[in-house]
């Protein structure tokens, strides 16, 4: 096999994956009516399997963000409502992370130095700014979750963002939102019980979204602040 050949397989069969996820509605299947059907079986799982129920997790969550299955709100949710505090957390931020290294070290290595010689211009420089402010970027995408969760996967590996500064920079940046839905995951089984309606929305309201939105904002200072010393409109 060449090693062209080698690099387009995993991306291949990635996609493949994909295609068959949503070709076949598998992608709708964690739901919050789901999460209600399902609490009371599979929290009693969680408490009589603690070794195998968070290796289970942990393999569902790293394989939906693989497939870019838009469920990780649920499957934080579901983490925090049948895992003891922090383990719902320490697990879903860790899922979150491995899966989203898996799907980036897959499109890092599909782009290569010949596909960057024929970028246009625009986006020849769009990329070195990235790359030289990659750490900023990269941390304002993930807390604020302005674009989605897979599009910065990509996104970074068309870039060429070095392994470790995106491995880091997604664990770190994951771990505010996923704080805060894990949280709400641990009352879920109180809400449930009182058959109370309860959606997405009532999680991410708007509070939370420009909490998130500020703080995300707050990881771009280092850029305006090196942009306002190299026009010496700040002197130390």
């Amino acid at each position: 096999m060449s090693k062209n050949l080698k690099k387009l397989f995993p991306f291949a069969i990635l996609i493949l994956l994909i295609l068959i996820v949503y070709l076949t509605n598998i992608h709708q299947i964690f739901t919050m009516d789901w999460l209600q059907r399902e609490e009371i079986q599979m929290s009693a799982y969680a408490r009589n399997h603690p070794f195998l129920a968070p290796l289970i997790y942990v393999g569902i969550y790293v394989l939906s963000v693989c497939l870019v299955i838009p469920d990780s709100t649920i499957l934080t949710l579901l983490g925090g409502m049948i895992f003891p505090r922090p383990e719902g957390l320490i697990l879903a931020v860790f899922s979150e992370t491995v899966g989203a290294t898996i799907f980036f070290a897959i499109f890092h290595s599909l782009f290569g130095t010949s596909l960057m010689k024929r970028e246009r211009p625009f986006l020849s420089k769009l990329r070195r700014g990235f790359k030289r402010h990659s750490i900023s970027y990269l941390l304002f995408l993930r807390i604020s979750h302005v674009v989605p969760f897979w599009l910065t996967n990509v996104a970074s590996a068309y870039f060429k963002i070095n392994h470790w500064t995106f491995i880091w920079t997604t664990f770190v940046g994951v771990i505010p939102l996923t704080f805060i839905v894990a949280n709400a995951g641990h009352s879920l089984s109180k809400t449930f019980a009182e058959n109370k309606a309860i959606t997405l929305s009532d999680i991410f309201t708007t509070p939370v979204n420009l909490a998130l939105l500020i703080l995300g904002i707050l990881a771009l200072c280092p850029i305006v602040y090196k942009k306002w010393i190299s026009k010496k409109k700040w002197k130390i």
